[in-house]
């Protein structure tokens, strides 16, 4: 979000030398993390003999599946945002429109973290989506007041399912917190691309047909009629026993103290 806010500017003006600038950053993070030291000593409780799980093994079905979901649907607002809000207003203002954004997840998401935990599942679902519907719908307004109203509809959304779903998934899975965060984050990732690909696809027919707005009407329509698919995978999920196979840090299924998400 704080690299949004910075590229923000610099989106219409200087494409080149912005994306030159964030593909430095990454090769630089890469060779960074190439260079971190590895363990050269064995886990002392492991044997030759044993197999490492996967990193999907124990994986918790129905949050990494909505995981996946949510960050396809959030992430139509994250990919074309920019390109929809300069055109209607300034590069200027979708920088202040980010920094609404970025400003309700450091500020919102702390205070409310105690709420969606002890909200159902179910609930925090449906609330989710249904703010990343609304917000969707409202940005197809096409007014700065509609960009700032549906950037924080569809943040709030966010901050919903970003936090229930990782929780969800530490409440259902045996594997330690580093593997359920892999997990998600891989979830994440996947929907990302999808929402890239995918979306992109219908941006850009709707940029050639001069009719961007409806993709807003289109994606908020997605928010509603993908996430009942869930409801299917959660009844076929909910009676499932956890796996006792792998004890990588396993806790019970109701102990996520300490377990804090992180984006």
């Amino acid at each position: 979000m704080l690299c949004g806010l910075i590229a923000g500017p610099f989106v219409l003006s200087s494409p080149g030398w912005l994306f030159a600038a964030v593909t430095a950053l990454f090769l630089a993070i890469t060779a960074g993390h190439a260079r971190l030291p590895g363990t050269d000593g064995a886990h002392p409780l492991a044997s030759e003999d044993t197999a490492r799980p996967g990193l999907l093994a124990g994986v918790a079905l129905l949050p990494f599946a909505a995981n996946a979901l949510a960050f396809y649907l959030y992430f139509h607002f994250q990919h074309f945002l920019a390109v929809y809000a300069v055109e209607r207003a300034s590069s200027a203002f979708y920088g202040v429109v980010l920094l609404l954004c970025f400003t309700l997840v450091i500020v919102v998401q702390p205070l409310a973290s105690g709420l969606i935990r002890r909200m159902p599942y179910a609930l925090a679902l449906a609330v989710g989506f249904t703010g990343l519907a609304t917000g969707s719908a409202v940005l197809a307004a096409g007014t700065r007041a509609a960009l700032l109203a549906g950037g924080a509809l569809i943040t709030l959304g966010d901050i919903v399912l970003f936090l229930k779903n990782d929780l969800e998934a530490l409440r259902r899975s045996p594997r330690s917190d580093a593997v359920v965060f892999g997990q998600q984050r891989l979830a994440a990732g996947l929907g990302a691309c999808a929402s890239g690909v995918l979306g992109g696809q219908l941006y850009g027919l709707g940029e050639r047909a001069g009719h961007t707005r409806w993709f807003w009407l289109l994606a908020a329509v997605q928010c509603l009629l993908l996430p009942p698919l869930l409801h299917t995978l959660r009844r076929r999920t909910a009676r499932l026993p956890v796996s006792d196979g792998d004890h990588e840090g396993a806790l019970t299924r109701d102990d996520t103290d300490g377990r804090i998400p992180g984006r």
